[in-house]
């Protein structure tokens, strides 16, 4: 049988189902229309992207974050998250169109308040890595889309940063574990990474295979790990605070954790069949 074209392409990067495809896919793949898709964002604090409709949780939709509908079906929206290129089904009452962005949520969580004081009503909760416009400061808030406010100083310019990856990855330490999880609500191993690397303006892909492929260069076997470098299994990823300890959101605790690197290989080689790969490390600073 001959090789299909898109034969290469990641299929939880391909931006095409049986009925729409993006129109940068024609003429290599064969569906029945090829759309350029519209851009949406984000409504509530987290939105479930799913591999198919009330299917299973692939990933998750911060607030703000844009998604590109190719296709609208009932009251779920087929399309791909913008950041990493990831395609699943969104519930269309979860989108509102896109709109500018200046800043993004770098604390773990904040208020949304409906005035400039900590009394008014905090209206929502945003996680880390929601995208919003701010319109001015307004003492210590900062006042935001909608004409609602939150504290200034838990905002940071998109695509400025002050922080190492592995601080912002700390801040999740003790979070709870979500498989396709990116919030402190609810994190997977690839997630923390994922989101820990794009507050600080590194692109990163969604899944740790994705992100073993293609972040860092591979130690030599008797490197010594440090800060910074990730560790990675088949399934399965961390990031070294030190050069011993690994912090990684995992199942096993159901938790995000930090634990000797030693420990997890011996519990992971003797429970596990997942087989380690290796450390790799990044050329950016940490």
């Amino acid at each position: 049988m001959p090789k299909k074209a898109y034969d290469n392409i990641d299929p939880r990067l391909l931006a095409a189902n049986e009925n729409v495809a993006a129109i940068e896919l024609k003429g290599t793949v064969k569906t029945r229309k090829y759309v350029k898709g519209e851009l949406f964002q984000g409504k509530l604090p987290v939105s479930g992207v799913f591999k198919q409709p009330n299917g299973a949780l692939t990933c998750q939709l911060l607030f703000g974050n844009e998604f590109r509908v190719l296709e609208k079906v009932d009251e779920w929206c087929f399309g791909q998250v913008v950041d990493d290129g990831y395609i699943g089904y969104v519930l269309e009452e979860n989108l509102v169109p896109s709109s500018a962005r200046s800043h993004q949520v770098s604390v773990l969580g904040t208020g949304l308040y409906q005035k400039d004081e900590i009394k008014s009503g905090c209206l929502n909760w945003l996680p880390m890595g929601s995208k919003l416009l701010v319109k001015g400061v307004e003492g210590q808030f900062a006042k935001v889309t909608g004409d609602y406010f939150i504290p200034a100083n838990h905002l940071q310019k998109i695509g400025q940063c002050t922080e190492d990856f592995v601080s912002v990855a700390e801040k999740f330490n003790h979070a709870p574990y979500l498989w396709g999880g990116n919030s402190p609500l609810g994190i997977d191993c690839s997630g923390l990474v994922s989101i820990a690397l794009g507050m600080t303006g590194t692109q990163c892909p969604r899944d740790s295979d994705q992100q073993y492929a293609n972040l860092g260069a591979l130690l030599e076997e008797g490197d010594n790990p440090r800060r910074g470098d990730l560790a990675f299994w088949e399934g399965h990823v961390g990031v070294m605070v030190d050069h011993q300890d690994l912090l990684h959101a995992t199942a096993f605790h159901m938790l995000v954790v930090v634990e000797p690197l030693d420990k997890v290989l011996t519990r992971i080689e003797t429970t596990e069949s997942n087989s380690f790969l290796g450390l790799k490390r990044l050329t950016q600073p940490v």
